[in-house]
Formats: structure tokens, sequence, C-alpha cells
């Protein structure tokens, strides 16, 4: 099977010489999804969206489904339900059903527009190393792929309208890097008609009106190069009310000056005569991310709904934003997400921690000035005021496609400097704390695992281990985590050391540990990254709380009494800690009163601190949490 999105849409079952794209057009659209997301869960709301936009009918997940058993039944796609996610490389193309969505399985050199992208990359590093003639052919093969606008015989909702002006875009700009290698290759006699052309189709694109004046000027047509100078001055100020660019401006007045230096065209065998790229060009797109730790369990519908929220879309850029409690697994499920989004956005992926290792907070300044040197710049171009560093990032991040990955955001104050401003850009913040992001367009809790899962995380990670031969061993492991997955993975890295141990012997260690003041799980290291950031007041309210002897619940009455306030300042005290995912509510009583208990984190340091004389770490001592 094979589907051509680059023009009229077309789809070649096995062995069929013909197109059989379907005919019906909600069809169509579902089928155009799924190709252009190709080996990716697409949330079953997505493909709502598109279809029905804002207003879908009451019938539309029942519709929906019968759409997609006539795509499987056409193309012999059929998948087992609740089979999950799939490879790329796992067999033939299948359409699979997967936790809320669906996934087409389909080798990626079977999908036109990925075949296209990658070529289109290679072509850019070719230019970029003065390789004009390579980047020339690369960047040929890659416009021969297309036959029109992209899906333009589909009709797009809101989904497929963002991806085919995404793609319109990058055609664009192959198009340009296609004509830039020709000039620099001298071949500006070849060119002069298209760009002509182009020019009077696009009089307010200053780059092709740039390429027109430097290849009439080359020809010896200085006054035509300056006639088009004035035209599309004309154009820029009567259609956007603006002036042209300082580029466009600086070429015109070389070209006034006849200035020589215009008139040299890097050959192939002469890279070294390039001209320079501007400040601001990306001579790589960065990838900054962290690899992922390992196999993601149990989150994928979590995983589906980001990826498909990080999809850039016509109405602007996506920000979205993941919570949760200290160790349920928010930076891994970020960094997972951003790998599985990383082609919606081909100018790079930045990440930035806002927490140093001794939960510090990082200076904003310093997360800046890592993006910019990822995008390109030198020390030397790097302003030190903070606010400079900020617009400057603004700037350099307009016209671009890239994802920001920020962990450990404490304060939505932070995001003002450190968010892209280019509408094609990106932005997923993961934070231990609920934080409220007014640009946010998507937000993600994060809750503890179900045992089934817990379980499987456990066996995945030691599977040739001893201990997977007993269950109830396993499971009782499984139990002192509290569906928390980082203390999952402490356990299982102890395990690993330990291959002869049973499930016995490493409940003793966790026990024993816990009451010598020791962190086995890792969990009192997480919490002190959530603490750093409290006021000292609800440091030292959490100290007293958690030291004290008596019920997992608590009310507001009975927070006052142990922190000797007032019942008003005592929820208010609990409130910052639910605020922190050290405490959560349950339900309300009939005066409107919540009561509160300790989230999982909490749960696993007051299970373990067995009967130590004093709480663990020293937690509980009012003093120590105000230091």
């Amino acid at each position: 099977m094979r589907v051509n999105l680059l023009g009229p849409f077309e789809v070649y079952a096995a062995g069929e010489p013909d197109s059989s794209a379907p005919a019906a057009q909600k069809v169509r659209q579902i089928l155009a999804v799924l190709a252009l997301n190709a080996n990716r869960v697409v949330p079953s709301g997505r493909l709502v969206e598109e279809l029905w936009a804002d207003n879908p009918p009451a019938s539309a997940g029942t519709a929906l489904q019968t759409y997609v058993y006539q795509i499987r039944k056409r193309f012999g796609l059929g998948s087992p339900r609740g089979g999950g996610p799939v490879r790329a490389d796992a067999g033939r193309p299948a359409l699979s059903t997967v936790d809320g969505g669906y996934q087409l399985r389909l080798p990626e050199e079977h999908v036109d527009a990925f075949r296209f992208e990658p070529l289109v990359r290679r072509a850019r590093k070719e230019f970029q190393d003065g390789q004009y003639l390579r980047a020339r052919d690369s960047v040929a093969t890659a416009l021969a792929l297309w036959r029109d606008a992209a899906l333009v015989d589909v009709r797009k909702g809101p989904v497929l309208e963002s991806e085919a002006l995404r793609l319109n875009e990058l055609y664009s700009g192959a198009r340009d890097l296609r004509i830039h290698a020709d000039l620099n290759l001298g071949r500006h006699h070849e060119v002069l008609s298209e760009l002509t052309a182009l020019a009077t189709r696009e009089p307010t694109n200053e780059n092709t009106q740039r390429q027109l004046m430097l290849a009439l000027y080359r020809t010896d047509r200085r006054a035509d190069a300056l006639r088009v100078y004035q035209s599309a001055r004309e154009s820029i100020a009567d259609e956007l009310g603006l002036d042209p660019s300082p580029e466009l401006q600086a070429l015109h007045t070389a070209i006034l000056n006849s200035d020589e230096s215009l008139l040299h065209a890097a050959g192939p065998a002469a890279p070294q005569a390039a001209r320079p790229a501007p400040a601001a060009a990306v001579v790589q797109a960065p990838s900054h991310l962290p690899p992922p730790q390992g196999h993601l369990v149990g989150r994928r519908g979590q995983l589906a709904r980001l990826s498909g929220a990080l999809t850039p879309r016509a109405a602007g850029r996506p920000v979205v934003v993941v919570h949760g409690p200290p160790g349920s697994g928010k930076s891994e499920l970020c960094l997972h997400a951003a790998e599985q989004a990383g082609r919606h956005y081909p100018d790079g992926r930045l990440f930035g921690r806002l927490l140093d290792a001794e939960n510090r907070p990082v200076d904003r300044a310093t997360v800046l000035r890592s993006f910019l040197r990822g995008l390109g710049a030198t020390d030397g171009q790097l302003p030190s005021d903070v606010t400079d560093l900020g617009l400057m990032f603004r700037t350099w991040t307009a016209d671009r496609r890239l994802l920001v990955v920020l962990d450990d955001v404490t304060d939505p104050a932070d995001l003002a400097l450190l968010l892209p401003s280019g509408k094609g850009c990106g932005a997923l913040i993961g934070s231990r704390r609920r934080l409220f992001v007014p640009s946010a367009t998507e937000e993600v809790e994060l809750d503890r695992l179900p045992m089934d899962d817990c379980v499987r995380i456990l066996t995945a990670a030691v599977a040739d281990h001893r201990i997977t031969m007993e269950p109830d061993g396993v499971r009782r492991l499984a139990g002192l985590c509290h569906g928390l997955p980082g203390a999952l993975l402490a356990i299982a890295a102890k395990l690993r050391l330990r291959p002869h141990w049973a499930a016995r012997q490493a409940i003793g260690w966790i026990t024993e540990s816990a009451k010598a003041h020791e962190d086995p799980l890792g969990t009192r290291a997480r919490l002190d990254r959530s603490l750093a950031r409290l006021p000292a007041d609800v440091r030292s309210a959490f100290g007293t709380l958690f030291s004290a002897a008596g019920p997992d619940r608590l009310s507001p009455a009975a927070a006052a009494a142990l922190l000797g306030t007032g019942e008003h300042r005592a929820e208010t005290l609990l409130e910052e800690l639910v605020e922190a995912y050290l405490l959560r509510p349950s339900a309300a009583s009939p005066d409107g009163r919540f009561s509160y208990t300790w989230e999982p984190a909490m749960e696993v340091l007051r299970t373990h601190r067995g009967a130590a004389p004093e709480p663990v770490g020293g937690l509980g001592h009012p003093q120590a949490m105000a230091a």
C-alpha cells in the first residue's frame, strides 16, 4: 500500500496499478489524517474534530467506527482491537484500534510526504556545507514528488487544513532553496523566467523579490533589478503597511552602488566563496532532548493525547502542560511525547530544566543562552541582559518550527521569556505542581498507575530475574510503590544488581533502609524537589503534619490543632500543599469543608518510615523544614 498526499490524494493498494482512493469525502479525510500520522496514534477526538470541527453530532463515535471499518475492508487493513500501538516494521500494513484512537501501520517510505521532508533536510545541510550542486540535486528530487498543492482534491477540516498549510509552506521553502542553489551555481539565466513568474504571483514575498533582483543584476540588467525593488516596496506598503526588510533594502543599496561582490556566485568546486549565512541561520537543527529511560508503560492514553495536542495548527502554537505528583513519570512522558511529535518540528527540539541538581532555580538567562547557542548564535552575539536575550529568542523563533520542552517549571512567570514566538512552534511544560498557564492549549494531569501496570513495569525491567517466578511477591513489591513509576524503577535497579534476591529480601531492604533514614526508592529526593520552591511557612506546616501520628485523613480543624493556628489559616496551608501535589482533597462535608489525604509519594514515605524515632530524613521538624 502506497499513499500520495503531495497533490491529488492517491492510494495504491498492493498489486493494483491505479489509485483506489476512497470516493466518500469523510472516509478520504480520515485516511488522509491517518496517513499523515502513519505509525503514530491518532486520538479519536482529533478525527472527530477533522470531520465535524466544533459541532459533532451525537452519533459521531458510531459514524467514526463505520468509516474506519470501511477503510479496513477496502484495503485489507484488519487488525484485532485493543492490540496497542504497533511498530512500523512489525509486518504488513494494518489499521489498529488502540486506547483513545487509531494507528495506521505503514512503512514511511510508502508515504510521499515522509520521503519529501528528509530529502529537504539533507539538501539544507549540503547547502550550508557549501555543496551547492548536491543540495540542488537533493532538493530537486524532493520537489519532483509534488504534483500539485498538498491534498488539493480533499475536503479539509481544521486538522487537514493545518497539515496542508504546513506541507505547502515546506514546498515553498524547498523551492526557494533550489533557486538559491541555482544562483550560487551561476545559473542566473535559467531561473529568470521562473523567478519573474513567482515575483508577479507573490508580490510581497521578499525572498522571491530578492532572488529576482540578484538574478537580474548578475545578467547585466541592473535597471530591471532596481525596478523590481520599487514594485516590491509599493506592494509591501500597500498590502502590509510596512517598509521592505533591512535585507531587501541592503540589496537595493548594493545594486545602486554597483557592488561587485554581488556578481560572485559560488560554484560547485569553490564552497569557500559562499556568502556567509545570516546571523540567525540554523547550522544544524538542535536536538537537546535527553533520551527516554525506556519503554513507556501505562500511559498510552496520555501519550496519544499529548501527541495529538502537540501537532501545530493554523490557529497558533500548541502549549501543553503536564503536571502530577512526585514520581508519577511526568518527565519521562514528556520526553516520549516530544520524540513522537518531533517530525512536526524540523527546525529542532530544545530542552531546559528549571531546577538544578541541588533544587535551586536555574537562571532564565542561562536557559536562553543555551537555546540560542543551539540555534546557531555565538557567544559574541548574546546580550547580557535577560530581557534582551528573551527578545532575541523571540526574534529567532518567529519563522521557525521548533519544539521547546521545559521541565521542573514551578512558576508560570518563568515562561514569559522562554516560550517560542512562531506559530509553527510548540511548547511542552512539565511541572510537579499545579500551574495555571494562560496560553496553554491542553493540560494533562497524571495520577498513580493501576496495579497491573505497576506489575508490568517491574517484570519488564527484570525479566530475567528469579523474582518473576513469584507473582505474589512481585505484587507485594509493586504495592509498596503506591503506583509510582519512579519508585518501581528504583526497585528494578536494585534487583538488577542482586539477581539472587527473592521478594522477601527486596521487601526487607526497603523496610530496613527506610528505618535507617535512607531513601531506597528515591522518594525523598523527589519530595525535596517539590519542597524546594515552597514558602517557608508551607514547608514548616508540611513537616509538622507529616510527622504527626494520627489518621491519614486531615480536616482543617485537625490541621489547625496540630499547627496551633486558626482553621482558615490551616485550610489555606492545606490548599498550598494540594497545589504542590503533596496532599489531595477528598469529598467535601455537608458544610462545604474538604478533608485531605496524602498523595502517593507521601504514602510511600509514611508507609516505610517504620518505628524510627525521627521522621524520615528529619522532614517533620519545623525548623528543618523552614531551613
